[in-house]
């Protein structure tokens, strides 16, 4: 597995910030390694040699017979391309189970057009600017770093948070400040971003325990502190930094579905949701959910003016 940074791709296990993860430190590049710690189950590789036969189809279906775990390598457009049409070639009446990143999707839909099987990509019309947003990070990266001060030098209050606190069984009074804080910006009119690291340097992780979820506490109480200030504040646009904060922050809002709002061409991975929710406080609220390392320095500027 290979990954991008600031314009230089790394293995993953040497990337500048994958390797040192919080949560999730990568230091393994090979997946069927990753993955032998973390399951018995038999996985085999479709290499990009493979891909680029002739015979690509029998060594998908050898590697789907004799295995239970199936990995297809992409590392460009016409591998996708490839990858796409063995994912819906293989498919089941019973279903697959399929994980990844967004380039299954973009596999599957262009595999799907080339079929004729749907359209051109819709129109999405930009929803225009809300006077006020508010964004919870959790991220150490320095992109996000980037990108909280980009967005403090252009009209948002930044509030920095203890993620040792946040992380503790009993935050104590920690979640209620930070709350009070980031309702009285918000009454003044002002953006807030509340976050837990200013970049690698300001990360405390050597402070909080690995193993017994305490960091995925740090996620659930930053769902929870936007949950406050969206619904307490009544705002219409939100959003949060940071890949694992996003998973934990969503379940504490009581989001069920999200549907695309605005694509962001560069931010592929990270667009302008539309969050459906039983909560009428929250239901059609716009999020975007943001990985540590996605997007220009103006991420957080461009989601509150709603532009692409």
């Amino acid at each position: 597995l290979f990954a991008a940074f600031r314009g230089e791709t790394y293995r993953i296990d040497r990337h500048p910030v994958m390797s040192r993860h919080p949560v999730t430190p990568m230091n393994e590049a090979d997946i069927r390694l990753h993955l032998s710690r973390q399951t018995s189950l038999s996985a085999a590789l479709v290499d990009l040699v493979q891909l680029a036969s002739p015979d690509v189809d029998a060594f998908a279906d050898r590697a789907l017979a004799d295995h239970q775990l199936v990995l297809l390598d992409v590392a460009d457009e016409g591998s996708q391309a490839v990858v796409g049409r063995q994912l819906w070639r293989t498919r089941t009446a019973e279903g697959q189970f399929v994980c990844g990143s967004s380039g299954i999707e973009y596999a599957l839909v262009r595999e799907w057009r080339r079929l004729g099987l749907i359209g051109e990509a819709p129109a999405f019309p930009p929803p225009g600017p809300v006077d006020r947003i508010a964004v919870v990070s959790g991220s150490v990266s320095p992109t996000t770093e980037r990108q909280i001060r980009h967005a403090i030098q252009n009209g948002f209050d930044g509030i920095a948070l203890d993620a040792v606190a946040l992380a503790a069984t009993d935050p104590g009074s920690a979640l209620e400040d930070a709350v009070a804080r980031g309702l009285a910006s918000l009454e003044k009119g002002r953006s807030v971003l509340l976050y837990t690291a200013l970049g690698p340097s300001a990360d405390r992780g050597d402070a909080i325990p690995l193993e017994d979820g305490s960091r995925h506490r740090i996620g659930e109480r930053l769902g929870s502190l936007l949950r406050e200030l969206v619904t307490r504040a009544g705002l219409r646009r939100a959003v949060v930094a940071g890949g694992d904060t996003s998973s934990h922050a969503l379940s504490q809002l009581s989001v069920d579905a999200l549907t695309l709002r605005l694509p962001l061409p560069h931010s592929p991975g990270s667009p302008l949701c539309t969050a459906h929710s039983v909560d009428s406080r929250v239901d059609g609220m716009e999020v975007a959910l943001k990985g540590g390392q996605v997007g220009l320095d103006d991420y957080f500027s461009m989601i509150r003016d709603g532009r692409a």
